[in-house]
């Protein structure tokens, strides 16, 4: 499930092949679309304009528009069968394209998305573990390195290509190889890089390493929780640790200035994580949603009592429930 930035939109797929798309109405959330994915386990993303849902599935991207009519979608489709987790994404902050990679494959892909034509490829020449666009560059993790492409301006026929030949700068972040990658992340200003990486040398082990990029100096390194990932908040440099289940915890905020020590476990995560709301509406063990004063608003009915069997997004006031299994959400707003 997701909500578009400013909570108008709102996607969700079932265990079935559709994809869902509500519109926010004085009326409350009203269903304004069904697409029919080829794929029958799905992931949507709404892009920061709004104006398009990418849907992450099975070997291939599909991209739908929000507005207008009823089409075939476009379908890109990836050179292996891939678990839909297993993709890297990142939309350019207009809107307007969308870069994907598979997890631990070579080629990035740059998406218009409004002609659904793929744009350029990149070959990048290391395993990609996360990636950003920021303005007219891309930045790409590896194990060891990190490189970054200006994009070409103007019109590109859909066989540019790129190489590592082609990069723009690359920074060594100092990682062993023997550590494996599992995920990384990239700072909204593309200063600081988080990524996971295991250990197997002594005992193993799954540890986060951080880079300051401005100053090619190492962060250090940190033991956490086998499952975590690193993921930077939208608009900030706060650095979050984000296991399987949505469920987060942020690194100390001195993170930058010296070795990392441990966790802070954050009551309200900043707008744009979806685990918790940013609010401070929360639902307690016994199923109870609270307001931000404390106050109690409502009980959860029992078939929503399952933190296992229903997924939980928050975004703002509204909390969107769905249960695992061809069920479809319940959108609740919430008013202290």
């Amino acid at each position: 499930m997701t909500f578009s930035s400013d909570g108008r939109f709102f996607a969700c797929s079932t265990e079935g092949s559709d994809v869902y798309l509500w519109e926010e109405s004085p009326e409350g959330y009203v269903l304004r679309r069904i697409f029919a994915s080829s794929t029958v386990r799905s992931y949507p993303l709404l892009s920061p304009n709004e104006e398009s849902i990418v849907v992450l599935g099975g070997s291939v991207i599909q991209l739908w528009h929000t507005k207008g009519s009823i089409a075939t979608p476009s379908t890109i489709s990836t050179r292996a069968p891939q678990h839909a987790e297993d993709f890297v994404l990142d939309f350019s902050p207009d809107g307007m394209l969308a870069a994907f990679a598979m997890l631990k494959g070579g080629i990035v892909t740059i998406l218009d998305l409004k002609s659904g034509v793929p744009q350029l490829t990149i070959d990048a020449g290391v395993e990609v573990h996360g990636l950003r666009v920021t303005g007219n560059v891309i930045t790409v993790i590896g194990v060891e390195k990190v490189i970054a492409w200006d994009l070409p301006t103007g019109n590109r026929g859909p066989d540019a290509k790129l190489t590592f030949e082609d990069s723009a700068w690359t920074t060594n972040l100092g990682v062993p190889p023997s550590s494996g990658g599992i995920g990384g992340s990239i700072s909204p200003d593309s200063r600081y890089i988080a990524i996971v990486g295991s250990q197997t040398d002594k005992s193993w082990r799954v540890l986060l390493y951080l880079h300051d990029r401005s100053t090619e100096e190492s962060l250090g390194h940190m033991v956490i929780v086998e499952g975590q990932r690193p993921w930077f908040a939208p608009g900030e440099c706060n650095l979050w640790l984000v296991d399987d289940d949505g469920k987060g915890e942020m690194i100390e905020a001195d993170y930058r200035r010296r070795t990392p020590q441990g966790l802070d476990r954050a009551e309200y995560p900043p707008e744009g994580y979806l685990w918790k709301s940013s609010r401070g509406y929360r639902v307690t063990d016994d199923w109870w949603i609270l307001g931000p004063d404390g106050k109690r608003l409502l009980m959860l009915p029992p078939p929503w009592q399952s933190s296992k069997a229903v997924l939980q997004v928050w975004k703002g006031k509204f909390l969107a429930l769905l249960h695992y299994g061809p069920s479809e959400p319940v959108i609740l707003e919430l008013d202290p």
